[in-house]
């Protein structure tokens, strides 16, 4: 990885199709809103760790370092070698004062320490690319430490919250906190803020 590549990766970024979604009032409510709801619902505190699944254009994952500070460590994770060397690089290049720690794996089969995290992440398109929802979630639930917390955004049409609620009672998970967009209707999304449950006891 070098300067002519991150050279060309800002420059996609600048494509017309892709430009004109980012330029967007949808695009940029999903990020203000997404954003908005971790800083609201979730506290940093000293010696924290997260993890983010999905790094995309990394936007997100700058967020979180900046979220973090100086009071916790983020782990990233992609299955995509390209997006995982870049997105290290970038943030290498440009200095971020809280760079990811970047792991290039499948989630699914990651080797990831158990009961590890106290937070995990993940939002957009990242679970539907995964696929397997309850493999997922049950993946999640086992690198969380017990009361640990999941931060979890998705769109309406991908995953009904209905499904997700139903689900995570059955993996010991419990959604303390829910909210619900939709000021554009072609991309309505929600926001979840999950606890894992302490003991193993059911919600």
């Amino acid at each position: 990885m070098n300067d002519k590549q991150l050279l060309q990766f800002y420059l996609n970024t600048r494509e017309p199709d892709a430009y004109q979604w980012n330029l967007s009032p949808e695009s940029l409510y999903l990020e203000l809103e997404t954003r908005d709801f971790l800083l609201r619902n979730f506290t940093v505190f000293s010696g924290m760790k997260a993890c983010n699944i999905g790094i995309g254009a990394g936007g997100w994952d700058d967020f979180l370092g900046y979220f973090l500070g100086n009071n916790g460590r983020l782990i990233s994770i992609d299955l995509d070698p390209e997006i995982s060397e870049m997105f290290s690089f970038r943030q290498r290049r440009e200095g971020h004062p809280n760079p990811s720690n970047v792991i290039c794996c499948d989630f699914l089969t990651c080797p990831l320490p158990e009961t590890e995290y106290d937070l995990v992440t993940m939002i957009g398109s990242t679970a539907r690319e995964i696929g397997a929802y309850s493999a997922t979630f049950e993946k999640i639930g086992s690198i969380l430490k017990p009361n640990g917390y999941v931060m979890y955004m998705d769109f309406e049409r991908y995953f009904k919250k209905e499904e997700l609620s139903a689900m995570l009672h059955l993996l010991n998970m419990k959604i303390e906190k829910l909210q619900e967009y939709d000021r554009f209707l072609k991309t309505r999304f929600y926001c979840m803020k999950i606890r894992k449950i302490s003991g193993g006891a059911k919600p």
